[in-house]
């Protein structure tokens, strides 16, 4: 933590007389891409129209369907100006004056790695550059464009979705800030789909912004990594296969929060309540915030990385030499090695977290609240806290923590929604939850009682901070999770057993497969260093002494296990299922199971069943295809019952004994 020196972007606009001078400022920005001439926004449209590809494109459509081209032309400006994003300085410099007030009332700082973001601006003119960040919330956004306002970098042509598009104002606001639009989904719309690639085409070849997008595709409700998308990375990356441009740099970041604006929203997301639709007016209510405290913010500016040096050899200059270069697509080739660098950058952004000590905070009470029978004084908490943070730090996490009583005293202030000190014990807030006003048929699965969604949804909440922090420990909790199982073992065995577990939480904890073996040869070497496990004369494996740290790990992942089970216990009684029916089913009977025995509430979460399903669809027990009502998926029963064979000993080791918490029982 102490390499990574990080400036408060907020404490200049703290001293500031007035912080209209500062917003209104002239500003000399650096571009990413110079161009001869500095293209427009309406300059990008105008070369989209007139690019012989869509122009032939136009023609092929007007002689097969017999509509004048003047009209289809028509209909291409109407889509790009749907898509194409403006520049309204002045806006930008009304809504920097407005996140500067807001910002200054509800953060204690906003933080940026201050000598990569430099690094960056060194890098720029030559190559088109693409900003990954990660996206944990709709403050991303005006975040990242606030930081490129502060160092002067030019606001970054940013990939929106439809929703903000049709937001009454904010739509236009957004645009004139330099946000782009995109569909979710064409329905098989070829012209829309043609005039959005060419548009993303023009941005990186003729662009001089940069280019923002998410690669996750959608705010991460958990908090951790989701699998990345291909689709905007293929676009992107179409102009370097095809020579069009030297390079292309992409600059992995990571916003870390110490509390997510989103964090009740997304509880109830996790737990079946659909998010409400975004709307001008919901915006409006929700500027509430500016009466809570959110803490500290940090953005991680990571190394960039030249996807030209990235691929290597592997980019082959033979493969796109046949014909008109707008007539060309991406090989197979060259679709097949495009995730890897997606994994990359997810990777690195994991790399670039920054822990808060309210992360640490909800692994010791979670665990605490789920398995001891006295809650813990704050002395105590502390004592574990720092326990932990050392472990941690073994582990390689960057953990925010310059004073621990004063990051202690924060870190309760800013969670008071949460977390309280009640005679000297910690515990968790629970609220009455009104859901008569519930919309029944736009559930994602089953109806939870009001009692077990009070009961619920603060250790869902919880478990929000606990994920971002189970990237370090994953490796580590499925080695003691298998030698639990299988006690004393060869390397082999234990290799082996790791990485069959990995796979199958590869959707939950992402990372490539082919990194799964240098995974657990690093888990291994650490696991060993702080006596999670010993390694015995007759050169087997077995359990450490560190009992306190292996208890935590076997703590968190449990969740994850029992609702794998529970939806491969569900799709055995079945050869064919839709996907809303298995989450229901698997609510349901968990919400039952909770009655009779200690479940954690995490193990409700929706997440976590399509992760498993994707999983399962990996590992072909399950065929997916899109039926009349969504998603349904085809078992393959004999595969199925191989994957629950291996996963069911596990249940029994790691919930043997297993009771419902005193503190818990009376809630249900």
């Amino acid at each position: 933590m102490q390499s990574i020196i990080f400036d408060d972007i907020l404490e200049p606009r703290r001293k500031d007389l007035s912080n209209y001078y500062w917003v209104s400022r002239k500003i000399d920005t650096t571009v990413a891409f110079k161009q001869p001439i500095r293209p427009t926004p309406e300059s990008h449209k105008e070369d989209v129209i007139n690019h012989i590809r869509i122009q032939e494109l136009l023609e092929a459509i007007s002689i097969e369907k017999r509509i004048p081209k003047e009209f289809l032309e028509s209909q291409v400006r109407v889509i790009l100006d749907e898509i194409g994003y403006n520049k309204n300085l002045r806006v930008i410099r009304g809504l920097a004056l407005i996140l500067i007030k807001i910002c200054l009332k509800v953060c204690k700082g906003i933080y940026v790695n201050n000598d990569s973001i430099l690094h960056t601006k060194v890098l720029m003119g030559s190559n088109p550059i693409i900003f990954v960040p990660s996206h944990r919330s709709y403050a991303d956004f005006i975040l990242m464009s606030f930081s490129c306002f502060t160092y002067d970098v030019e606001i970054p042509a940013i990939a929106a979705g439809m929703d903000f598009h049709e937001m009454w104002a904010m739509g236009s606001i957004l645009r004139d800030t330099g946000a782009f639009f995109m569909r979710r989904s064409y329905n098989n719309d070829y012209l829309y789909w043609s005039t959005f690639k060419q548009y993303i085409n023009q941005l990186v070849t003729k662009g001089e912004l940069p280019i923002e997008f998410y690669i996750e595709g959608t705010r991460s409700r958990s908090n951790k990594s989701l699998m990345p998308k291909y689709g905007l990375l293929n676009m992107i990356l179409k102009p370097l296969f095809l020579r069009q441009v030297p390079d292309i740099i992409f600059v992995p970041i990571n916003i870390s929060y110490e509390r997510i604006m989103e964090e009740k929203l997304f509880s109830f997301e996790l737990l079946g309540v659909p998010k409400p639709k975004e709307s001008t007016s919901a915006l409006f209510k929700s500027l509430s915030i500016i009466k809570e405290r959110y803490g500290s913010i940090h953005l991680n500016f990571g190394k960039p990385i030249s996807s030209k040096e990235f691929f290597g050899d592997n980019l082959d200059k033979t493969n796109h030499n046949i014909g008109p270069i707008h007539q060309q697509e991406l090989s197979d080739l060259d679709k097949k090695i495009i995730p890897s660098l997606a994994h990359e950058i997810v990777h690195c952004q994991q790399k670039l977290s920054i822990l808060n000590i309210i992360n640490l905070i909800a692994i010791i009470v979670n665990h605490n609240l789920t398995n001891s029978k006295e809650l813990l004084t704050y002395a105590e908490l502390k004592d574990k806290v720092l326990w932990l943070k050392g472990v941690l730090e073994e582990f390689g996490a960057n953990v925010w923590c310059t004073h621990i009583d004063e990051e202690m005293e924060e870190a309760f202030e800013v969670h008071k929604n949460k977390i309280f000190v009640n005679d000297g014990k910690v515990d968790v807030v629970r609220e009455n939850i009104d859901l008569t006003n519930l919309n029944v048929t736009k559930l994602k699965a089953h109806k939870l009682s009001e009692e077990v969604m009070i009961y619920s949804v603060p250790l869902v909440m919880l478990y929000i901070y606990i994920n971002p922090v189970l990237h370090y420990l994953i490796d580590s909790a499925i080695i003691v999770a298998v030698l639990k199982v299988k006690s004393s073992t060869t390397l082999d065995v234990l290799k082996s057993s790791f990485i069959y577990m990995r796979n199958i939480l590869l959707y939950e904890f992402v990372t490539s497969s082919s990194n799964i073996e240098k995974e657990f040869e690093k888990a291994l070497i650490q696991s060993t260093a702080i006596s999670l496990i010993k390694k015995s004369d007759h050169n087997t494996y077995n359990l450490g002494h560190n009992k306190d740290m292996q208890d935590i790990l076997i703590s968190v992942i449990q969740p994850f296990f029992y609702s794998y089970n529970e939806i491969i216990r569900i799709l055995e009684t079945c050869s064919s299922c839709d996907e809303k029916t298995i989450l229901t089913e698997a609510q349901k009977k968990i919400e039952a199971e909770m009655r009779r025995q200690f479940i954690h509430p995490y193990s409700l979460n929706l997440d976590t069943f399509s992760n498993c399903l994707s999983a399962l669809t990996y590992f072909s027990a399950l065929k997916k295809a899109r039926g009349v009502n969504g998603w349904y998926y085809e078992v393959d029963q004999g595969k199925l019952l191989e994957i629950k064979c291996n996963i069911e000993p596990y249940m029994w080791n790691l919930f043997e004994g297993k009771t419902l918490n005193l503190f818990l029982k009376h809630k249900l």
